[in-house]
């Protein structure tokens, strides 16, 4: 299944589909514990990256590299 979810979301179509997804699902964010839509919400987008084998056993350090190498983009004002 991990194949199948990945030749979705890894194409660059896919990639700007699942960064829609995840902004949608508050991927980032802090969530109200308070708020059950909110959470629910949350939980759909880290599903869908843990089917694409994001979160799967061994992956943790790949992912904290790719986290802490992002640099932000000053915002133009």
């Amino acid at each position: 299944m991990i194949d199948k979810y990945r030749a979705v979301f890894m194409s660059p179509l896919g990639l700007e589909v699942l960064g829609d997804i995840l902004t949608t699902c508050h991927f980032g964010c802090t969530l109200d514990p308070d708020n059950p839509a909110n959470v629910a919400e949350y939980n759909v987008g880290v599903t869908i990256l843990n089917r694409c084998g994001v979160f799967h056993q061994g992956t943790l350090p790949q992912v904290l590299n790719a986290f802490t190498a992002i640099t932000p983009q000053e915002e133009k004002r």
